[in-house]
């Protein structure tokens, strides 16, 4: 038996294993923040963990512990993706992301790891597709789901690559069975972005959810049917499912009342919420013709308690001529108790909770 081979087959063997290990084995308990950043530590360089106030002197680690290092270099796919599972992938993300600075002491990305669902099926192969879910997180208001998609056959993957990836259908579907809006979605590849964790054939989806329902947690289940080709035929036909249970989350809620004259009509601001990844407001009309210029979105400013102000969100609203909802995802995990403040049109609203 040849090398390659018998990789593959001890590849497969590992994760099914591992898969198997994960679903018997009891439920851990929260860790503690001190044990996560050991963890880090252990993490950044697992030959040489040094302990805390050991002065330098090397942690020895049982037979099982380097069993399991050697389970996770041979696991180059699969296992890669579980160990920054959790909300480890997204706080890595963010930690290198160039808004960091901007947002300042204000960014908390630590959190994340408090935020991470638990991903259902963690790998889905059919069809000529593999899908890897590697990390999700949820703060109540939005939920990011990483996956990484390979297209196996190689005449295919450049197709793929050419046309970019698309499928006919994506919806997102909650516990309760409701289809909830997935409103985002981004994709990369290899060759897009090479320094990305990425080979040959494959790319880098990240699904965006907005859900009121996020707030109490619950399982989820983004569909996807038939991966489109040239002239938007399919050209890989199938259904994946790919399933995720997330963690319920606290969200800040105000009810502000505040009327807010916008582009020609008067606007009560019935609600106002605020979690780590995005804020909303309703807006509801009283009176006026609104134009519908949505001019009033760059007035939208957050200020933050050490005096930076934020202004470069990504915006999204949806609703009608007497309703609006309006949605700013921050470009940073935010200490919500920093924010001081939020303006619109001129108007400012402090962040404090009702009495």
């Amino acid at each position: 038996m040849d090398g390659p081979v018998f990789d593959a087959m001890l590849k497969t063997a590992l994760e099914e294993a591992l898969r198997l290990d994960g679903e018997e084995a009891p439920k851990n308990a929260k860790p503690s923040v001190r044990h996560r950043r050991q963890m880090h530590r252990m993490l950044a360089d697992p030959w040489g963990y040094v302990q805390p106030g050991g002065a330098g002197k090397r942690r020895k680690r049982p037979v099982r512990y380097l069993a399991v290092i050697a389970a996770v270099v041979l696991l180059t796919g699969t296992a890669a993706g579980i160990a920054l599972g959790r909300g480890g992938r997204f706080q890595e993300m963010f930690n290198a992301s160039p808004w960091a600075e901007v947002y300042g002491g204000a960014a908390d990305t630590e959190q994340l790891l408090d935020m991470g669902g638990e991903l259902e099926t963690t790998v889905v192969n059919a069809n000529g597709l593999r899908f890897e879910m590697l990390d999700a997180v949820s703060d109540g208001q939005i939920a990011m789901v990483s996956v990484r998609l390979t297209v196996l056959d190689k005449p295919n993957q450049w197709k793929v690559y050419r046309q970019g990836v698309d499928f006919a259908d994506i919806r997102t579907v909650s516990e309760a069975g409701d289809e909830v809006y997935t409103y985002g979605w981004s994709v990369s590849s290899w060759k897009s972005e090479p320094q990305a964790d990425l080979k040959e054939g494959q790319f880098s989806i990240l699904f965006t959810i907005n859900d009121p329902a996020l707030e109490e947690g619950g399982r989820y289940e983004i569909r996807l049917k038939d991966l489109l080709g040239e002239n938007h035929k399919p050209l890989l036909p199938g259904e994946w499912t790919l399933a995720v249970t997330l963690r319920p989350a606290k969200v800040l809620e105000l009810h502000p009342e505040l009327v807010l004259p916008l582009n020609g009509a008067d606007w009560s601001l019935e609600r106002l919420t605020v979690s780590p990844l995005a804020m909303t407001m309703d807006l509801l009309r009283l009176n006026g013709t609104w134009n519908h210029d949505w001019d009033f979105l760059d007035t939208i400013l957050v200020r933050l308690q050490d005096g930076r102000t934020i202004k470069d969100c990504t915006m999204g609203a949806s609703g009608s001529d007497s309703e609006i909802c309006l949605t700013l995802e921050f470009q940073m995990p935010v200490d919500v108790p920093q924010i001081e403040s939020v303006s619109i049109g001129g108007e400012e609203i402090p962040l404090k909770p009702e009495a």
